[in-house]
């Protein structure tokens, strides 16, 4: 109040016009884009400012957040500020800002805000208004490459695939956000090479010398101001064409052998080069694998049971031989389980048993049963310490999409560090797919454990099978006694049951084997396997099998040995008679250690089919008809079937094997004038009646044929001058070009004295009558009126 009483004394101007209103702004937002090597905003819609108090706007201001309360002390890092050029406001760079580049900042984000023209202190202010700038690139970056050099090493007639011989530059520039060049060029004249737009290298012609050396430049995919395109610097590319050999195994034989006996020799001329030049053999290890792909490989695994102790920890089925139908222990997954009682089974195991079950195992696709995490056991059953410690002493469990077999060594005298196979796991689909499967698992401690899903054994791979290691367990005074207990694991420390399995379990038994002589035989009774016979263990020379001898592995530190161990497999089958039928699969896979060096190579897969070929039975059809007929004249004059009893057969397999492609009819002598044959009309077979018989043609079954062989007939309009005539009928196959057996129909006509009046076919002038109008004065011989006397020729196929 003071300053303003002071100020209207002194002032003798008029009253100033009260300021009431604030400025408003032409708009709520605005954008502008400026470019990377200019200093003007272009804004739309147009920055303006109107003041009700019909005063002038002053000027605007920048700032980064909308509200005061919250604006920072930043307003000097705003690169731009708002001139007022001719009275219209214009947004431009500060002329102390550098250049703003797009790839280092592409957006910036402010408020901007007018004001009126009174003093600083009675100054009114519009509500800011967002603004958004954006920074255009101008393409001032050229596409730059990953390496200034590249080198490519490739065997001799070795080709580029689009990941091996590739080149790579990018662009910088912020109108290219994913960095990319639009083109690559090869700028060194007369190379036998070529880039495409993705950088790949591809070779052109036959590559004859040791090196080629050439530069690429790469193509940016935006013109610059002037309308060209950027261009890299050069990248120099060089291949060094490696003329050495290419490791491998080969030999002379057929992919594919015929087995024709009970044993075959699969690698006879093999060939196994390794590079001599340039690798000396170290260790050389391979693994022959048989497939019988789905065949029957008569591996008899039931008789193995036949041992003397079964425990038997869940009860069976003992009459079932597939799924089983009622002996089922269900177990929910989170409390449901047993303890084994000692005198049942104390838990002990010897180095050779088995484990036998059927098992289902519910698994809702996320591994998650229950309370049970990701990554939780579900076990099947467990040894575990019964006090102070939780130690696991052997254990069947499943742990997401594996199968687990733990068996800890016992603690041995005297302490060691020397680890032994703990743990075997397999990673089997047949655990997650909610059926029941059976299970048998043969432990041969430690040296191998085979795995047999519905009977089938599990085939290791390095991607589907690994062995952990471990050494012996310690011993603790205090955890000598232990609890075996199904469908969990005693945790002594928490005293309770842990790790639950969720699923049902059928038939758990332990068969602890203590004939080993006896069970190993029993085991590899397979009527199909490889062999290695005639070859003696030496130095330097390794050959061991699983137990059905599906698969062998060998070792050698010599490509000679190796060569040799492979030269005797023996593919060996042993049913009786040789089969099954189809093929079978035998791969050998090989790992080179050179020596002087740390890694080893594989060698390219080697595969043999081997086939046995179900022996291939001639298609036979056979008719068999009456051949003979003593018929007097009268029944001539009438007309009479020739083929009322025809029977057609075939020793064919398959249907349509026996089919009929044509049959023809051979009339002795040729038909007269006063004589004719009638065939019924058929709508899939055609026929032709000429005077020296018939043909009947198009493809038909047996059935169709025979049908319509039975209806045709023989008929003469007069007395005929010959007391006998034949017809001789033969048929030919679709298939194998098959010719049945001639069937050869004899009449012998019994003359009268005095003819019967002649029939519709008689009284008709025409060779060929209706059908119809004759049909039903045919005469079947078989009928008792006239007496007649016939024979039956064709035998029945066996």
């Amino acid at each position: 109040l003071t300053n303003t009483q002071l100020v209207s004394t002194q002032t003798k101007s008029p009253r100033a016009k009260p300021n009431l209103f604030d400025p408003v702004l032409s708009a709520d937002g605005y954008t502008g884009h400026l470019k990377e090597n200019e200093r003007i905003v272009q804004l739309q819609p147009r920055l303006a400012a109107s003041d009700a108090d019909s005063s002038k706007i002053c000027g605007y201001e920048l700032s980064l957040h909308k509200h005061d309360d919250i604006l920072a002390e930043a307003t000097p890092s705003i690169p731009f500020t708002v001139e007022l050029i001719d009275n219209q406001p214009v947004i431009k760079l500060k002329s102390t800002a550098d250049p703003l580049d797009c790839e280092i900042k592409r957006t910036h984000r402010l408020f901007v805000r007018a004001y009126d023209c009174a003093p600083s202190d009675k100054r009114r202010y519009s509500e800011r208004s967002a603004v958004i700038i954006t920074v255009d690139d101008v393409n001032e970056y050229a596409p730059v490459f990953t390496h200034s050099n590249y080198l490519f090493k490739l065997h001799q007639d070795e080709t580029c695939d689009e990941s091996s011989c590739r080149v790579e530059a990018v662009d910088d520039d912020c109108a290219n956000p994913d960095h990319r060049v639009c083109g690559y060029e090869i700028v060194t004249p007369n190379v036998p090479f070529a880039i495409d737009s993705n950088g790949s290298i591809s070779i052109t012609k036959h590559l004859d010398n040791n090196q080629y050396e050439f530069d690429v430049i790469a193509i940016d995919c935006f013109p610059a101001s002037d309308n060209t395109r950027k261009v890299s610097q050069p990248a120099r590319v060089t291949f060094k064409i490696i003329k050495t050999c290419q490791p491998n195994i080969n030999d002379n034989a057929p992919s594919e052998l015929i087995v024709q006996s009970d044993h075959i020799h699969l690698f006879d001329s093999v060939n196994v080069n390794t590079c001599p030049d340039s690798c000396n053999v170290e260790d050389i290890v391979g693994t022959v694998e048989l497939y019988s792909n789905g065949l029957d490989s008569g591996c008899n695994l039931q008789q193995c049971s036949s041992i003397d102790r079964e425990y038997i920890l869940l009860e069976k089925d003992s009459q079932a031989t597939g799924i089983p139908p009622s002996k089922i222990m269900t177990f929910n997954g989170y409390n449901q389980a047993l303890i084994v009682n000692h005198s049942q089974f104390s838990g002990h195991l010897n180095n050779e048993f088995t484990i036998q079950m059927w098992m289902k195992h519910n698994h809702d696709g996320n591994n998650n049963n229950n309370n049970n995490s990701n990554n939780e056991k579900e076990h099947i059953f467990c040894k575990s310490d019964e006090k102070l410690k939780n130690r696991h002493h052997a254990a069947l469990f499943i742990q997401n999409n594996y199968l687990k077999l733990l068996i800890r060594k016992e603690p041995l005298s005297g302490k060691t560090s020397t680890k032994y196979p703990s743990e075997w796991i397999w990673k089997v689909p047949e655990i997650n797919d909610n059926q029941w499967h059976s299970y048998k698992l043969f432990v041969h401690y430690p040296e191998k454990v085979d795995l047999y899903i519905d009977d089938r054994l599990v085939v290791p791979t390095k991607d589907s099978f690994r062995i952990v290691e471990d050494i012996p367990l310690s011993e603790i005074p205090g955890t000598q006694d232990t609890i075996f207990a199904l469908g969990a694991c005693w945790h002594a420390r928490a005293s309770r049951l842990v790790q639950h399995f969720h699923g049902q379990l059928s038939g758990l038994t332990i068969v602890q084997k203590e004939e080993l002589q006896r069970s190993s035989n029993c085991v590899r009774d397979c009527h199909q396997y490889l062999n290695i016979p005639d070859v003696q263990k030496e130095d330097g020379v390794e050959f061991m099998s699983n137990v059905n001898r599906s698969m062998w592995i060998l070792r050698t530190d010599n490509t000679a040995s190796y060569e040799k161990l492979l030269k005797h497999l023996v593919y060996r089958n042993t049913f009786q008679p040789l089969g099954p039928h189809g093929k079978r699969t035998v791969t050998v896979n090989t790992r080179v250690k050179c020596a002087g060096e740390v890694h080893t190579y594989d060698l390219p897969t080697f595969t043999r089919q081997v086939s046995i070929i179900e022996p291939k039975i001639p298609t036979k059809i056979e008719i068999r008809s009456d051949t003979s007929y003593n018929v007097p004249e009268e029944v001539i004059d009438r007309g009479i079937y020739l083929y009322r009893n025809l029977s057609i057969y075939t020793n064919a397999i398959k249907r349509n094997q026996g089919d009929i492609s044509d049959c023809s009819l051979r009339a002795t002598p040729t038909l007269s004038n006063s004589e004719q044959l009638i065939i019924p009309n058929d709508e899939n077979l055609d026929h032709t009646i000429t005077k020296e018989g018939a043909v009947i043609t198009g493809v038909g079954s047996i059935d169709a044929y025979q049908y319509l062989l039975r209806q045709i007939a023989y008929i003469s309009k007069m007395p005929v001058t010959y007391v006998d005539r034949s017809f001789t009928l033969v048929c030919n196959g679709v298939y194998d070009r098959v010719i049945t057996n001639e069937i050869r129909v004899r009449i012998h006509i019994e003359k009268q004295m005095a003819p019967p009046a002649p029939v519709a076919a008689a009284r008709s002038n025409k060779f060929v009558v209706n059908n119809d109008d004759i049909d039903e004065n045919f005469i079947d011989v078989d009928d008792d009126i006239y007496p007649t006397k016939r024979s039956v020729s064709g035998k029945m196929i066996q």
